[in-house]
């Protein structure tokens, strides 16, 4: 199967960073996921749109996502200090 794209909303990028270490992680699993966007995560909330979305905890960060399968793109929607 050919790796998703993964797609990361501007509001993800303007945020605080975490620290590299952190940084490394979520880049190597985001390039997991890109190559198998079927994972779930941690646990599953519903965004605003009323979508199921999937939240991965990866050291101090949550991630939430959600697979476009139609489109093979992967959303990440929000990244956060876990526990926010």
């Amino acid at each position: 199967m050919e790796p998703y794209r993964v797609m990361i909303a501007r509001e993800v990028l303007a945020m605080e960073k975490p620290g590299l270490r952190e940084r490394k992680l979520i880049l190597g699993w985001l390039d997991r996921l890109a190559a198998d966007p079927f994972q779930e995560g941690d646990f599953q909330e519903t965004d605003n749109a009323g979508r199921i979305v999937q939240v991965k905890i990866i050291g101090q960060q949550a991630l939430t996502f959600w697979a476009d399968h139609a489109i093979k793109e992967v959303k990440v929607t929000q990244i956060a200090r876990a526990g926010d």
